[in-house]
Formats: C-alpha cells, structure tokens, sequence
C-alpha cells in the first residue's frame, strides 16, 4: 500500500513541514500575482521583485493570523476587474 500525503508529512520533522509550507506559500503566491499581471495586455508579464513577493507574503501571513484571506483586485481601463486570492 502507498504512502498517503499526510503519512508523508507526519514522518517529517515540524520544522521541515513548516519551511515546505512557507515555499509552497511563496510560489502559490508568485503564481497568483503572475496571473493577475498576465491580464494587463499582450506582450511579457513583468517580473515580479522578490521585495513585492516578500512583501505580499508578510501581509498575507498578517491577514491569515486573524482568520481572514488576502485578495488582489486590479480594475481595468476598459472598467472589468481582474483579481485573484493570494
């Protein structure tokens, strides 16, 4: 019988859980401000600097530690809207 995600994470020591989950929090974030820029219009999204990514992650860990969720809302120039949950 296979090992199940969480038999995998239980046999793990805590702080490597925890350093696994801050980098899946880091590209999950990475991947969502990557989608939100890809709506600004035809041509490269703009790199993203790992101070804003950095950032992003402090203020969505604050938001999180009072049981709340972070979103990001670009309003367009043609009046949509474009966000995403970080």
């Amino acid at each position: 019988m296979g090992w199940t995600l969480e038999d995998m994470i239980s046999s793990k020591s805590p702080e490597v859980v925890q350093r696994a989950q801050e980098i899946a929090d880091e590209q999950l974030v990475h991947l969502s401000v990557t989608k939100l820029l890809s709506n600004l219009g035809p041509g490269d999204v703009p790199e993203i600097a790992p101070d804003v990514l950095n950032s992003l992650l402090s203020l969505k860990r604050s938001v999180e530690s009072h049981d709340c969720r972070l979103s990001l809302l670009v309003h367009m120039p043609d009046g949509t809207d474009h966000g995403v949950n970080i």
